[in-house]
């Protein structure tokens, strides 16, 4: 998505002051990148048949590696070096006149029309996309189980930009090493060039099969696996002289075999296709073919149907029209999801007016101002001032964020949440009733604990604090002395296992492990249940050393708890089994808890979580209800269970205690907020479900204290609370 410019001017001029004159461009390449746009555009506007536009990015790294490689090769040749300040001068006037405008407009736009709770992680990518690693912020949402149902940012698009100028921070460093070397070594620039970007490319590449296959969400952003890209499009500079050998028949087939290749690579890929990885060979060799034929043949049919004045059109507005076809389909999502493919089609090409406006009125005026293009420190100090401002409107969308105090919660009443649905008379007998009519306690309006725009940071906050929570793509288990909660003196040492459905319980085992003189250790990882199948390898590896670990006799627990929240069926749940089963040879006792049934999006208004549902719903929370089923880790905890032949704790009809011919599950019980991201409760919710808990821990034999001395009420609020 860049653009090439020349560097000749009067050679009276000084050389650091020449102002920029643009080169004409190849019809072909001009021509490709609109087939790029285009791939984008309709792939994000949902229009059928275009499941692998995505991969139009590919195609934008390729022809970027390419132009911008030529004009740092062409300048080392001439001068001998390459000026790093006049180069990242070029790219400031030419990169942020356009995406600082549309940073600032998106910003304003999402703080008006998203829901408060999402201003965070709105500023936090207007600040990542203004210093150029989005990309980086966008992976780590990623491998993030808590952002399960966090939307796709405004701003996601960004993240192909930040890869290309995090290549071109290193690729003029490196040139500058190379010709070096290569004239202490007496070597060829262009050898030099073409063997160390070639050991990059090969390096990059094959990172990029290996990640793809071990976190696809992650290897899709991450500067690492793209490289190779780029480097193949600086490949093709290097080359040319032997490319332009080629014969006009060889350059016009091999034209047309790369736009089979692109061709095929919008109609046989899809979303869940693993990316980038090997299959993402297919558009990059595919527009390296189309590049690479013009080298020989600049007006060979295809380059002459690639170059028509359309395509060239388009090609001059690709930039620009990346930039703002995004945020304007998001936006219309957020804001109208009943929308069809006609509403989206008219936003498209309402970007490409904003886009031919952008380039005249914005673009062009500050790229060729003589003031800018005459002097390279004012250049980069433009550059400097646009992204110190574009950044400051980030912050200041962070600034009006939500924050999340734990002190509110200290004013949720202690029979609030899942306290009140219990019918007293029952606490101390062996089966817990619900009161009757418990719907009179489905909170409809007024006030909510916590508020919904801080309900994704109502999380056990010392247990992700502390780390407890083992990231994605690590395996290592956390040592003894950390994540111990409880009573750390107590004798009964106990094993919470699985993924975050099961790190949910802490809010209400801590209390409950103080009263029991538990010492309670978190062996828990992200999106990582207990069993080996389905799961990355590094869960795979984390699971392997767990299961050996409780099944040692120094370290076997007296008690396993756990819980997960994954589909499947038998298989894995002979998994699960089988990882329990050392430790319970050891002699550990197992406790599974149910996974909870969780809202879907298509239930809800508007496509809202449940938790923004409350909040654009302050007159009736019962919009926000939905229909009671079993959470999806449910089914294989049953069936580990019975093979087991183990206690399974079932709470689930204290989440969704609706008994008439209305939606059974309701968003908010007692004024407490019952949902966060995704399948998640509130820490809140949770708390008031300790009783419960501990009253079923109890029945199963696994706790000791007498009913009647389980205390029914909010655990943990009212009173002192380690946040957990």
């Amino acid at each position: 998505m860049t653009a090439a410019t020349g560097t000749t001017a009067p050679a009276s001029t000084p050389a650091d002051e020449r102002p920029p004159r643009r080169a004409p461009l190849r019809g072909d390449i001009e021509g490709l990148r609109a087939v790029a746009v285009l791939m984008v555009l309709l792939y994000h506007a949902g229009v059928p048949g275009f499941g692998g536009g995505f991969a139009g990015v590919d195609v934008f790294f390729v022809i970027s590696g390419y132009l911008i490689t030529g004009q740092l090769v062409a300048e080392a040749r001439r001068s001998g070096t390459v000026s790093l300040t006049r180069f990242y001068a070029r790219r400031a006037r030419r990169l942020l006149p356009a995406a600082s405008l549309v940073l600032v407009v998106t910003a304003v736009a999402g703080w008006w029309l998203l829901p408060a709770g999402r201003r965070g992680e709105l500023g936090t990518d207007v600040v990542g996309a203004t210093l150029y690693v989005v990309n980086w912020v966008l992976a780590g949402r990623e491998v993030d189980y808590l952002a399960e149902d966090s939307a796709p940012s405004l701003l996601q698009h960004y993240w192909s930009l930040s890869v290309e100028e995090q290549f071109y921070v290193v690729w003029p460093l490196l040139i500058l090493l190379v010709l070096w070397l290569c004239r202490r070594l007496r070597l060829s620039l262009t050898a030099g060039l073409t063997l160390t970007l070639g050991l990059v490319v090969a390096a990059s590449l094959l990172w990029s099969v290996v990640h793809t296959a071990q976190s696809p969400g992650t290897a899709y952003f991450v500067t690492t696996t793209r490289v190779w890209q780029l480097g193949v499009g600086g490949l093709l500079v290097l080359l040319t002289p032997q490319l332009a050998r080629l014969r006009r028949p060889a350059a016009a087939g091999l034209a047309w075999a790369g736009l089979v290749l692109i061709g095929l690579t919008v109609v046989l890929v899809d979303p869940g296709t693993p990316w980038p990885g090997s299959a993402a060979l297919l558009p990059t060799l595919g527009t390296a073919a189309v590049v690479a034929a013009g080298a020989a043949w600049a007006h060979s049919p295809p380059a002459r149907l690639l170059g028509v004045g359309p395509m060239r059109f388009l090609g001059g507005l690709s930039y620009g029209l990346y930039l703002w076809h995004w945020p304007a389909l998001r936006l219309l999502e957020e804001t109208r999801p009943d929308s069809g493919l006609a509403a989206r089609l008219a936003v498209a090409a309402g970007s490409v007016v904003l886009a031919w406006a952008t380039l005249r009125l914005v673009e062009n005026p500050i790229r060729f101002h003589p003031a800018l293009a005459r002097r390279t420190g004012r250049g980069l100090l433009y550059g400097a001032a646009s992204m110190a401002a574009t950044a400051a409107v980030g912050a200041a969308v962070l600034q009006t964020a939500p924050q999340f105090d734990p002190r509110q919660l200290g004013d949720v009443p202690p029979t609030a949440g899942a306290v009140g649905l219990v019918d007293p008379a029952s606490r101390t007998t062996d089966r817990l009733q619900p009161v009757p009519d418990p719907e009179r306690l489905f909170t409809t309006t007024g006030t909510v604990y916590p508020d919904p725009d801080i309900a994704v940071e109502d999380t056990p906050r010392a247990a992700y604090g502390a780390g407890c929570q083992v990231a994605q793509g690590s395996s290592e288990i956390t040592p003894d002395h950390v994540c111990v909660f409880g009573d750390r003196e107590g004798e009964v040492s106990v094993a919470l296992v699985g993924d975050s459905k099961a790190l949910q319980w802490v809010s209400a085992l801590e209390p409950i492990a103080v009263q029991e003189g538990w010492r309670v250790k978190v062996y828990t990882k992200s999106a990582c249940g207990f069993v080996a199948v389905e799961q990355e390898p590094d869960c795979v590896d984390y699971n392997a050393a767990l299961s050996e670990r409780l099944g040692s006799a120094e370290h076997v627990p007296d008690l396993i708890l756990t819980s997960m929240g994954r589909y499947g069926g038998e298989e894995m749940a002979t998994s699960l089994v089988e990882h329990l089963q050392p430790a319970v040879d050891a002699g550990a006792r197992v406790v599974m808890l149910a996974d909870n049934p969780a809202p879907d999006r298509e239930e809800l208004p508007d496509g809202l979580t449940s938790y923004e549902c409350v909040g654009a719903h302050p007159d009736d929370y019962g919009a926000c209800a939905y229909e009671s089923g079993r959470g999806s880790g449910t089914p294989v905890l049953t069936l580990a269970s019975e093979e087991l032949g183990v206690p399974l704790l079932d709470l689930n009809r204290w989440v969704c205690p609706g008994s008439g011919p209305e939606p059974a599950c309701p968003s908010v019980v007692g004024d407490v907020l019952v949902f966060r991201q995704g399948s998640h409760l509130t820490a809140t919710y949770v708390r008031s479900l300790t009783p419960v808990l501990h009253h079923e821990l109890v029945g199963a034999g696994a706790a000791r204290t007498p009913l009647e001395q389980i205390e029914w009420r909010v655990a943990g609020l009212g009173r002192a609370t380690s946040g957990l």
